[in-house]
């Protein structure tokens, strides 16, 4: 499940635009005047400025966002089990490109999790020491959940998995971590404690039970 994603924000150009204005005036004689008139001097033509072009601010690029928590999440049965699957998946995805773990520490429950707790410790890395990845997005499909567990209270949600090459490096960039495509089946045990959904366990079928 180590993933990674980024996104791309663009700071649009701001355009001023100068506008020019100006005013005349006209006398008229008194009455009973001679014919004679005065022709009131003309203002010099005033010149026109160019509008200044601002320059062009380069793209600015942002870290990846947070995904979005699904409103799934809000029922506690079956649909809920499904989207905290979904949503910790790319949880997990956000942690290993930004270092950010606090959302994945909220759901996991390390006494049970130990899959969790590893992931959260090497995640954390990318911030407190500079480690960066190289990966692509873990993708999920073909969910089944299963009915609710009379002694946990949790539900096993199992789902087909990819996930493309990639690599973990410390701030030298030496290569600590690589590994190949990989694919199978992911059983996420989520468990509703009234508050919010709780990871209990992460297995795949070529790993043994964490």
């Amino acid at each position: 499940m180590r993933v990674r994603r980024r996104t791309l924000a663009l700071a649009l150009p701001v355009a001023l635009i100068l506008g020019l204005g100006g005013c005349t005036s006209d006398d008229e004689p008194e009455p009973g005047a001679s014919a004679t008139t005065t022709t009131a001097p003309t203002a010099p033509a005033s010149e026109t400025t160019e509008p200044t072009e601002s320059p062009e601010p380069e793209p600015t690029a942002t870290g990846p966002t947070p995904p979005p928590r699904p409103v799934a999440m809000d029922a506690t049965g079956k649909k809920g089990a499904r989207a905290a699957a979904e949503y910790f998946i790319a949880l997990v995805t956000y942690a290993y490109a930004t270092g950010d773990v606090s959302q994945l520490e909220e759901m996991a429950y390390p006494s049970t999790c130990t899959a969790c707790s590893s992931i959260i410790k090497e995640a954390a890395k990318v911030e407190t020491d500079g480690y960066s990845s190289t990966w692509g997005e873990t993708k999920l499909w073909d969910f089944e959940v299963s009915d609710k567990d009379s002694l946990t209270g949790g539900f096993a949600v199992t789902m087909a998995f990819s996930e493309p090459t990639g690599e973990l490096r410390d701030a030298s960039g030496k290569i600590l971590d690589e590994w190949e495509y990989d694919d199978g089946w992911m059983q996420f045990d989520a468990m509703h404690d009234g508050t919010r959904w709780r990871a209990l366990a992460i297995v795949t079928d070529q790993d043994a039970a964490e």
